[in-house]
């Protein structure tokens, strides 16, 4: 068998040319891949004779279980039996991203996750009709592979396919955490995030902007949000969840997995903040729940959270007194005017607050 090696641009493709490889998979063949850490291999999560092959040809201990990699963050709830508040603190914190959290399963046995954050990675798992399992591309007991070369090194004619999107950008394993029933947490892997980081982002605040789709309003006020905080603590946003900040958003009425508006991409683009990798998801009670601090965009999304929960009452404000207008459908200038809206009420309101939670 001669393995196929389809070339693919992580920072400039299009799904499509990823769709030879998920047909592989969907057959139930074997496809090496490059994630954020390092290459794994393939197999699809529904396809048992896939999956025997996989472990053969990797040698891997027939009692030692496979991790799952989905694409979306809403497929977990279909995977696991239950996500628990120290779970999903986890998923708001570190996914998409290098972190495979096993979850409690049944018979004392736990369900690996990971949502990876390389673009191709994501594209090949939601196009193969996902989960697949994914171990890394290496012989048991050998480095794993960091580019395609050391893919082949291995396994060339005995996979069916191999991406090549250059050198893995962290070279270094995913952490791989364990969190029990009684949400305690166990690493079994320490790779880029270590425990200390998750010691104290765990012991952090959480913030949680609310507005109705969660695709311009509420997702800006958190991008701007984590700028503003970073400039008044003196520290990059990447350091945030570091120093125990967790900001994120939500919606009251958001289906999961869209992405932001593109005049929100584009005007925060503007200001260097990313919004283009933003997915969409809707306010969940455990997301609720584990929050220090809900912030409603508007007088109306405060009044649907109440009558949704009344216990949430005192821990839900609204962004300014007369609430921050949705843009939807408005052009680039009318984006701008809410955007400024919200760093105005970051500015006057929140960002003091925050720190002092």
């Amino acid at each position: 068998m001669k393995t196929a090696i389809y070339k693919i641009d992580a920072q400039n493709f299009e799904p499509e040319e990823l769709i030879p490889a998920a047909k592989i998979l969907r057959e139930g063949g074997l496809v090496g891949f490059p994630t954020e850490t390092v290459y794994g291999i393939a197999a699809s999560a529904r396809n048992p004779e896939a999956i025997h092959r996989l472990r053969e040809m990797k040698g891997r201990p027939p009692d030692k279980p496979f991790s799952l990699h989905v694409a979306d963050v809403d497929e977990v709830p279909t995977l696991v039996e239950h996500i628990s508040p120290l779970a999903q603190s986890l998923i708001d914190l570190y996914w998409p991203g290098p972190l495979t959290i096993i979850f409690p399963g049944s018979a004392g046995k736990g369900i690996g996750v990971r949502l990876p954050k390389h673009a191709v990675a994501r594209e090949l798992v939601r196009l193969s009709g996902g989960p697949i399992v994914a171990p890394s591309a290496n012989l048991s007991g050998n480095p794993p592979a960091e580019n395609v070369e050391q893919v082949l090194a291995e396994f060339d004619g005995k996979i069916d396919a191999v991406i090549d999107s250059g050198r893995a950008a962290i070279r270094q394993a995913s952490t791989v955490i364990r969190v029990s029933t009684d949400d305690d947490f166990e690493i079994l892997r320490e790779g880029i995030i270590s425990e200390a980081m998750i010691s104290r982002a765990l012991r952090g605040k959480q913030v949680v902007f609310v507005c109705t789709g969660n695709s311009c309003r509420s997702p800006m006020a958190e991008v701007l949000c984590k700028q503003a905080l970073a400039k008044r603590l003196g520290i990059s946003v990447a350091e945030l969840p570091d120093r125990g900040y967790r900001i994120s958003s939500a919606g009251v009425q958001a289906f999961s997995g869209g992405k932001a508006s593109q005049h929100a991409v584009d005007l925060m683009a503007a200001q260097e903040l990313d919004l283009s990798e933003h997915r969409t998801r809707s306010l969940t009670r455990t997301m609720a729940e584990g929050s220090d601090l809900l912030i409603a965009l508007s007088q109306s999304h405060r009044w649907q959270i109440v009558q949704w929960d009344p216990s949430l009452a005192d821990r839900i404000e609204v962004i300014s007194e007369t609430g921050i207008s949705d843009p939807i459908g408005g052009d680039l200038e009318t984006y701008r005017r809410c955007a400024d809206e919200i760093e105005r009420a970051l500015t006057a309101r929140w960002v003091d607050r925050i720190i002092d939670i």
